[in-house]
């Protein structure tokens, strides 16, 4: 078989070097140029290259295996659309093991799966965490899990022909990518292409991008924000109370993450309470609402993985009063921000703003005259929020926006805000 790898990132490398050990031909186009080390490890392999460009040896190809980064509307891609997968359907087409679980979503995957990961683990079942999370789904190749737990982006399910899922999750469907997808109903049938491949379909039915799939078709089960009682130490699942003691997923997205994972469990013929205890001692990825430190009454808290402006939204949602100061940065998605400024009218008393996403985002603060403050960096946004804060106030990152105008991801991001945080002194503001 000859593959031809468009884009040569984590994926495709370990895809060129699994596919060329099993005597396979492959050539890899990469758009940039590529470094040294890269050309070296190619040549090495005996392995054909194009940098600098994507040109029409591509098609010729038996299956073209496309990077998630590539959009939709690629000039030379376009030219042989079918022969297009990713590299998730090379792999589980070669080999599927006995159960795999997608999951997908517009907030929550990763951590979603992380909590699924976690359950199989603690249960002692052979298992692997792949796609757009943990390791390359090539690495796959040579080993042989019971279970496989795939998440899927929109650029992954936009591309792929077919995956061999037994369970397919959709946690949720909002705005988002839309620097990627040409709309957002572009977006929602790539998220809704998940429900083609998989045997047994799990949506969120309080979801309103999700509210007229057919619930009379059997092979589909809803799930809903879980039921939480006082004290935090008791959820309500399916008619029934049960004990669960972990005060980092008392979260509004979280409780809906858990609802997604006893679901799965559930078609898994797995009883909650099990679910629940193996999560007893789950930590959620960080930069997710993560606390960092109380000050002088005030609370920080890192939400940087907040990406878009629904996520923003699903975390202002976990306050009850006006009483948030929220920082917004980032590099903006091509959203309509109305929906983000009216949840910060009854959650936010004031917004400091830096970043690309200040000149996608202002008219909408200015238009509903919305106090905010424009900033140079996250050091100014921090010491201007502590000034203003008041003892039961809450700095919240939560940025509406990519990392990439001013980090290499959310991540470096959020440890920025930490460490801006940690060196604050009692007393200041």
């Amino acid at each position: 078989m000859y593959y031809a790898l468009v884009g040569y990132g984590v994926g495709n490398r370990a895809l060129a070097t699994k596919l060329k050990k099993i005597g396979h031909r492959v050539f890899v186009s990469e758009s940039r140029y590529l470094s040294d080390d890269e050309k070296s490890s190619l040549l090495s392999m005996d392995i054909e290259f194009e940098e600098g460009q994507n040109t029409e040896r591509i098609c010729e190809a038996d299956l073209v295996v496309v990077s998630p980064s590539v959009k939709p509307d690629h000039p030379v891609i376009s030219k042989c659309p079918e022969k297009t997968v990713t590299d998730i359907d090379v792999v589980l087409n070669m080999k599927k093991p006995r159960v795999v679980i997608g999951v997908t979503g517009s907030n929550g995957k990763t951590t979603t799966c992380s909590m699924i990961f976690h359950v199989l683990k603690a249960m002692g079942l052979s298992s692997y965490l792949c796609g757009n999370i943990g390791e390359p789904v090539a690495n796959l190749l040579g080993l042989d899990p019971e279970y496989v737990v795939l998440e899927l982006s929109s650029f992954q399910l936009f591309w792929s022909k077919q995956l061999p899922i037994d369970l397919g999750v959709i946690l949720n469907i909002k705005q988002n990518h839309l620097d990627w997808h040409p709309t957002f109903e572009h977006y929602v049938k790539s998220k809704l292409k998940i429900f083609e491949f998989a045997k047994l379909k799990i949506f969120n039915v309080s979801d309103q991008s999700l509210i007229n799939v057919d619930q009379n078709d059997d092979t589909f089960h809803s799930f809903e924000p879980l039921v939480v009682e006082e004290p935090l130490s008791q959820i309500t699942y399916d008619g029934r109370s049960y004990h669960f003691k972990n005060d980092l997923l008392w979260t509004f997205q979280n409780l809906e993450n858990l609802s997604a994972v006893l679901k799965v469990f559930s078609l898994l013929n797995v009883e909650p309470s099990v679910v629940l205890k193996a999560l007893e001692d789950f930590r959620p990825p960080r930069h997710r609402m993560e606390f960092v430190r109380k000050i002088n009454g005030i609370t920080f808290i890192d939400d940087s993985k907040a990406t878009s402006a629904a996520a923003t939204v699903s975390a202002l949602q976990n306050f009850t009063s006006r009483n948030v100061i929220l920082i917004l940065s980032g590099k903006g998605k091509n959203e309509n921000y109305a929906m983000l400024v009216e949840e910060m009218k009854r959650k936010v008393k004031h917004a400091f703003i830096f970043g690309e996403i200040v000149n996608a985002i202002e008219v909408f603060l200015k238009k509903e005259d919305f106090p905010f403050t424009i900033v140079n960096d996250m050091e100014q946004a921090v010491y201007n929020a502590m000034k203003i804060a008041r003892d039961g106030d809450v700095v919240l990152l939560s940025p509406a926006g990519a990392s990439f105008d001013l980090y290499e991801d959310y991540s470096k991001r959020g440890d920025h805000f930490v460490r801006v945080v940690q060196s604050l002194q009692e007393g200041e503001g």
